[in-house]
């Protein structure tokens, strides 16, 4: 087997901590960019080195910023700056004259945007090579120090980021941004811009002995049967040379284990790279070993870096999850169905198909015909919602060589928005949290041509204060509102019972995690009120959730539809919000979209799609005996029903009211027609909902 590589798994990411207490930082005297500052007179380029104490944090961790520099949109919102900029992306650095640099501190933009800096790169220029002026040029840059390092900063502008580079002896640095955050999973719209919190350079107190630094641990990623080669970094902290003397590995899975490539010596304020071979022969599961370096640092004579990964199965595995259910097509719609292989072995797809009533709405766009080892690979489909409305789904059968699974089945549902629905008219609407709500609860009920478009596929009109409910944020940004301050609840009054199937509801916003991402619901009839929910009523749904994907923070704008498994006969319907997008810790720096400190919507709807059959009342029987017809029907406590009969369902007959107020006897209601007509060979009935 040749060996297949995974250098990039392995790096040397954080700086070591080398001097006692606060770090100490080269002052910064001038600075310079090729790009145009968005806002010159608030947040110019010189925000980016007011240094410790102004900036960020003359203390420890030195936490920051104060104050921010970004560019112009060249490309509007949203759009990368980057690919929109002409030419590199450069901002020049002048430390006044020729230091000793090892590092460079960073400081995010914002986590509530993706404008932020993410990729980039140093070059460097000697004082000999710029001259006074040397902050305005590029060409010297590279010149005599050839080195070029590059790094990845997160998205969190509360933290100082320390990346090390090998020393080198500069005045100027070029620092070249290669991408921002935009279209980054989490970070938020935007990208449009290019912004930076504060950049430093930390004059580092290098102790006289070699210093070992390396990597704690190591995970291997995407093992196949196939030998990996990887490698991973050993940094000289110290001003002696570091010599390694041995390596060696030691644990469980030791003699899978090789090094292959080792430095002798690495020179003060340099880094080497030892690379390793692993051979999976044999093994299965979970494996791991320690890398032992053995040098001359007097105070860690072995260095340890712990390794560990899993061996998937030696054959092929395939691996298909449900995938959300899309509710809101209101037009075909391709999406993709993520297929992956778990085990060793190329994975071999054989073909795909749909099943099921609906499955004429469903078919199958594009069937990769292989599947890398540990490897992923999308399966395309496609949804048509034409002349549909309610809910979708099909039984998708894929084929694959996997020998212990070779069909795997997975349920594809949608809900279909319908070409013109109509919505009930809601009178009132309130929220638990009224005293304290931001915008309030009434933005949630504007209802079609106002608050959304009344034609297909519904959009979202109106936005901000005056199209979206918000509670206040009581514990402050960035916090769990739910965890704090309990669930909110919002009542819903539609006048009068009416017959429910279904409720719509439109997101709240796409750069924060306040919106509502999981609610629940109960109902009450008009004779109940509203004190009284879940008592004659006992449906009581629970929809969506942080990880289903079926109401996704990222779109505000859509209607998503989320029809009712029993038909319901109510007037008034609480809303409770179970959860919102919140993610500690909240700021934005795992990647997930900052905030969750308060809970909102954008608008609620109720469609006047059919309530499921045979939910709300149905006839159980029907008994004639001397002379009388007994009808026995499903009904539900405090409402009241029509009874109405016929001799004829031809169209346009008449149905004859036997009683317009019947009231209910509780969940099984039994009516006695005791007049029925003389002579009649046959009688149709039919029951239907009155007023509660």
């Amino acid at each position: 087997m040749s060996p297949r590589s995974l250098s990039s798994i392995a790096t040397l990411t954080a700086l070591l901590a080398l001097t006692a207490g606060a770090a100490e930082f080269h002052p910064i005297t001038n600075v310079a960019t090729n790009m145009i500052d968005g806002n010159p007179g608030g947040n110019p380029v010189t925000n980016i080195y007011e240094g410790p104490g102004a900036g960020f944090d003359a203390a420890e961790p030195h936490d920051g910023p104060s104050g921010v520099w970004y560019t112009d949109a060249p490309g509007g919102f949203p759009s990368d700056y980057i690919s929109v900029h002409e030419g590199p992306e450069y901002i020049w650095l002048d430390l006044g004259s020729d230091l000793v640099l090892s590092e460079i501190s960073f400081w995010a933009y914002s986590a509530g945007n993706s404008n932020g800096m993410r990729e980039f790169n140093l070059s460097f220029a000697t004082e000999a090579e710029g001259g006074d002026a040397g902050v305005l040029g590029d060409e010297m840059y590279g010149t005599s120090i050839p080195a070029n390092p590059s790094f990845e900063a997160i998205q969190d502008p509360v933290p100082r980021q320390s990346f090390r580079f090998d020393s080198v002896t500069a005045r100027y640095i070029r620092v070249e941004a290669t991408s921002t955050f935009f279209e980054q999973p989490g970070a938020g719209a935007g990208g449009d811009r290019l912004g930076i919190g504060e950049i430093a350079f930390e004059d580092v107190i290098v102790p006289d002995d070699p210093t070992i630094s390396v990597q704690p641990e190591l995970l291997l990623s995407g093992i196949t049967s196939d030998i990996v080669e990887f490698d991973t970094l050993v940094a000289n902290s110290g001003a002696a040379a570091l010599m390694i003397t041995g390596t060696g590995f030691i644990g469980t899975n030791a003699d899978a284990f090789s090094v292959t490539g080792a430095p002798g010596m690495i020179a003060s304020l340099s880094s080497g790279t030892i690379t390793m071979e692993f051979d999976p022969s044999g093994l299965e599961g979970p494996i791991e070993a320690t890398l032992q370096i053995m040098s001359n640092d007097p105070n860690t004579p072995t260095a340890e870096v712990m390794i560990s990964g899993t061996v998937p199965p030696t054959a092929q595995n395939i691996v298909v999850s449900d995938p959300p259910v899309d509710r809101s097509l209101a037009s075909p719609k391709i999406s993709d169905i993520l297929i992956e292989n778990s085990g060793g072995t190329s994975l071999t797809l054989t073909g795909a198909t749909f099943s099921g009533p609906d499955a004429a709405a469903f078919s199958v766009i594009n069937v990769p015909p292989n599947v890398d080892p540990i490897g992923s690979a999308n399966l395309q489909i496609q949804i048509d919602p034409s002349g549909r409305e309610g809910t979708l789904s099909a039984t998708l059968q894929i084929s694959s060589d996997d020998p212990d699974t070779p069909v795997v089945e997975v349920l594809v549902s949608g809900v279909a928005l319908g070409e013109a629905a109509g919505f009930f008219p809601i009178t009132t609407a309130s929220s638990s949290t009224a005293a304290g709500d931001l915008w309030p609860v009434d933005n949630l009920i504007q209802g079609p041509g106002t608050g959304f478009d009344a034609a297909t596929p519904y959009t979202k009109l109106l936005d901000g204060e005056t199209g979206n409910w918000v509670t206040d944020a009581p514990g402050g940004f960035p916090s769990d509102f739910i965890e704090d301050s309990g669930k909110p609840i919002l009542i819903f009054d539609l006048g009068e019972n009416v017959p429910l199937g279904e409720i719509s509801l439109w997101g709240y916003a796409a750069t924060n995690s306040n919106g509502l991402s999981e609610f629940s619901l109960r109902f009450a009839t008009a004779a109940e009120g509203p004190g009284d929910f879940g008592g004659s009523i006992a449906y009581n749904p629970t929809f969506a959730g942080i990880d289903s994907g079926e109401f996704p923070n990222e779109d505000n704008t859509s209607r998503f539809s989320f029809p009712f498994e029993e038909g319901v006969f109510a007037r008034y319907v609480e809303l409770t919000c179970e959860d919102n997008y919140f993610i500690a810790p909240g700021t934005g720096a795992g990647g997930e979209i900052p905030g969750g400190d308060r809970v909102g919507l954008g608008e609620v709807a109720f469609s006047t799609l059919p309530a499921p059959s045979g939910i709300l009342f149905q006839i159980i029987s029907i008994d004639v005996a001397d002379g009388e017809v007994t009808l026995v029907f499903t009904s539900r406590p405090g409402l009241s029903y029509g009874i109405f009969r016929s001799g004829d369902l031809g169209v346009g007959k008449f149905w004859e009211e036997l009683d317009d107020s019947y009231q209910s006897q509780g969940d099984v209601t039994t009516f006695v027609d005791d007049n029925v007509p003389a002579g009649a060979t046959r009688l149709f009935y039919q029951v239907r909902p009155g007023e509660g």
